[in-house]
C-alpha cells in the first residue's frame, strides 16, 4: 500500500486540447481554484517536450516531483496519446520520466464533465425544468460541440461518489432521415462510407455541402437542421447509456445554436413516439456556460483523489 502521509506536492494543469494552443496552470498544495494561466502557441515549438521544458524554464520551475495532469481532445486509453489537432504524439513512460511520477491524462470533455462540480458553472435550461444535482444517484450525458463533438458519461452511486466516462459517440455513423439529410452526410462523408454525427453537427453554415441539398436547405433553415440533429444525438445518448437524469450540452458553437427557433428544434426528438418516450419527454437538458472548463476539471478530478500521490523517485 502507499503511504498516506506523503507531503501534498505541487500540481501542473495542462490544457492541450485546444487547436494550436497549450494553457498551464500551476496549483499549490490544495488549493482549490486556478488564479494564473499562461498559454503557448504550439507553432513556436517543435515539439510538446519543448513547449513543456520552455514553459518550466520561464517559471523557473522544477518539473521533478510534480503531480501533473493533462486534459486531451482524443482517446486516453492507449500508452501513446495524440495531441488532438496536431502531429504531436506523447508516451506516458516518457512523461513519467520527466516528472519522476506517472501523468495523469484525461479527455477534455470528461474534464468539462468534472468542472460540473466545481458549482460554478452557469445552467440555462432547454426543456425538462429539472434541477442538475450531483449529489443524487442518477446518470447524465454531456456533449460538446466544438471543432469537435465530444461526450462523457456522468454517474452518481448511492454513496455520492461521481465516476466520469469519456465516450467517442460523436464518431458513430450518422442515420438520415430524409432526403436532405442524406445528401448533405453523403456530401461530407469524405472517404468514409458514412457521415458521423459529428461531421454533421461541426457542418458550417456557410459550407458548400448544402447547395447540393438545394432549395429545403436554404441559409434560413440551418439552424433548425442542425439543432435538430442535436436534440436527436441527445436522445440517442439518453436512451444508449440511460442517462434519464439529463443531458448537458456546451462548447463554442451550441450558445447560438440553441437559440430562438434551434432551442425548439432541439426539444423536438425527445417528444416522439417510442419505446421509453415517458422517460425521454420528462428528461431535462441544459445548456452550460463555464470559464475554464478543462482546467477547473482537471482540477476537480485531482481533488477527487484519482490521482494517486506517489512519492517522486530519487
Amino acid at each position: 500500500m502507499f503511504s498516506t502521509d506523503i507531503e501534498p506536492a505541487r500540481s501542473l494543469l495542462i490544457d492541450a486540447s485546444r487547436e494550436g494552443l497549450l494553457r498551464f496552470a500551476i496549483i499549490e498544495p490544495l488549493a482549490r481554484d486556478i488564479r494564473n494561466v499562461q498559454e503557448i502557441d504550439v507553432h513556436t515549438v517543435p515539439t510538446f517536450t519543448d513547449a513543456l521544458q520552455s514553459f518550466a524554464h520561464e517559471n523557473n520551475l522544477k518539473l521533478r516531483g510534480l503531480n501533473c495532469i493533462m486534459a486531451v481532445a482524443s482517446v486516453t486509453s492507449e500508452e501513446n496519446v495524440a495531441i488532438g489537432r496536431t502531429r504531436w504524439m506523447i508516451a506516458r513512460v516518457g512523461l513519467g520520466a520527466i516528472f519522476g511520477r506517472p501523468v495523469t491524462i484525461i479527455n477534455n470533455v470528461a474534464a468539462k464533465a468534472w468542472a460540473l462540480d466545481a458549482g460554478t458553472a452557469t445552467l440555462d435550461d432547454l426543456r425538462g425544468g429539472g434541477v442538475f444535482d450531483l449529489s443524487h444517484r442518477g446518470r447524465y450525458i454531456i456533449i460538446n460541440v466544438d471543432q469537435g463533438v465530444g461526450c462523457a458519461l456522468i454517474e452518481v452511486d448511492n454513496s455520492g461518489e461521481i465516476r466520469v466516462s469519456e465516450t467517442e459517440a460523436g464518431h458513430m455513423d450518422f442515420p438520415p432521415l430524409s432526403d436532405v439529410e442524406a445528401t448533405i452526410a453523403h456530401a461530407i462523408r469524405g472517404s468514409s462510407p458514412l457521415a458521423s454525427w459529428e461531421k454533421m453537427l461541426v457542418l458550417d453554415r456557410h459550407s458548400s455541402a448544402w447547395s447540393a441539398a438545394g432549395p429545403k436547405a436554404m441559409r434560413g433553415e440551418r439552424q433548425r437542421f442542425l439543432a435538430s440533429i442535436l436534440g436527436r444525438f441527445a436522445v440517442n445518448l439518453v436512451n444508449a447509456y440511460g442517462a434519464w437524469q439529463g443531458v448537458l450540452v456546451t462548447g463554442g458553437t451550441t450558445a447560438n445554436l440553441l437559440k430562438g427557433i434551434g432551442r425548439t428544434a432541439f426539444d423536438e426528438p425527445f417528444q416522439g413516439r417510442r419505446h421509453f418516450s415517458r422517460l425521454i419527454a420528462a428528461c431535462p437538458a441544459w445548456h452550460v456556460r463555464q470559464k475554464k472548463a478543462v482546467l477547473t476539471g482537471a482540477l476537480q478530478y485531482l481533488h477527487h483523489g484519482m490521482l494517486i500521490d506517489l512519492p517522486a523517485a530519487a
